[in-house]
């Protein structure tokens, strides 16, 4: 899975987990979708799990006592909460809202599994975010020819926010000189960068929709998703990230 040659140990459980997960998407049955959506959630649970308890001189940062660990390793929102005061800097492009209604996702498929079905553009976007956040954590990434799930608009729509969000703070670092917060929201950086006069106000506006958008499709986990909007919504984005691209050249 990882194009990395040389792998560290600490990394094969969540990369196997992937691994499953991804075979299972590929077969295309509804059975298959709900093992690839719960193989997902278990290696993002494991993966930050994984990070938080690697020895300082491995991680670079100082991480949570033991204790802390164990004790939030008991709630998956809690867990949550310790990577987001331990990892921020590791954070780009990830939502950590996004991960904790997914997570609620597989409980009800793990819990309530008999008929209960998720569409494969969910466990595809779930993926997506599973890749970021193992690379951002990691140093994982998986290879090219398994980027594209048989169902993966959404998952599109995914990578794309996270690109987005990088370029956003790229161009922030690159022409700004006031240091940001590690891991403000990117409509606040946005903020900063109309005040430095480097973008506008239409900017603005068209980002806050698409992120409102997006937010609606990726968490609406129980509603049917709208090949069509989904579409348009990635278009906006890839029109977003090139005028970001413009200003920086």
């Amino acid at each position: 899975m990882s194009t990395e040659k040389s792998l560290k140990i600490w990394t094969a459980g969540p990369r196997e987990l992937l691994d499953h997960a991804f075979e299972h998407l590929n077969k295309g049955r509804p059975f298959d979708f709900r093992i690839a959506m719960i193989s997902i959630d278990n290696a993002v649970e494991l993966a930050i799990k994984t990070y938080l308890g690697l020895p300082k001189r491995i991680r670079g940062t100082e991480g949570p006592p033991i204790k802390r660990l164990q004790e939030a390793s008991l709630s998956f929102p809690t867990l949550l909460d310790l990577l987001e005061e331990f990892a921020k800097n590791r954070l780009s492009g990830i939502e950590l809202g996004d991960i904790e209604v997914y997570h609620r996702l597989r409980n009800t498929l793990y819990h309530d599994g008999n008929g209960v079905t998720v569409d494969p553009e969910y466990v595809d976007g779930y993926l997506q975010i599973a890749k970021v956040l193992l690379n951002n954590l990691l140093g994982v990434r998986l290879e090219a020819e398994q980027t594209n799930p048989p169902s993966s608009s959404l998952g599109d729509l995914v990578s794309k926010w996270a690109l987005l969000v990088e370029e956003v703070r790229n161009l922030h670092a690159l022409r700004v000189k006031k240091d940001m917060h590690i891991n403000e929201p990117v409509l606040h950086t946005v903020d900063r960068l109309i005040a430095n006069g480097i973008l506008d106000s239409q900017f603005r506006r068209q980002i806050r929709m698409v992120n409102a958008t997006r937010n609606k499709l990726v968490h609406s986990v129980s509603m049917s998703l709208n090949e069509e909007n989904i579409s348009g919504i990635v278009s906006e984005l890839d029109e977003l990230i090139s005028q970001l691209r413009n200003v920086e050249s």
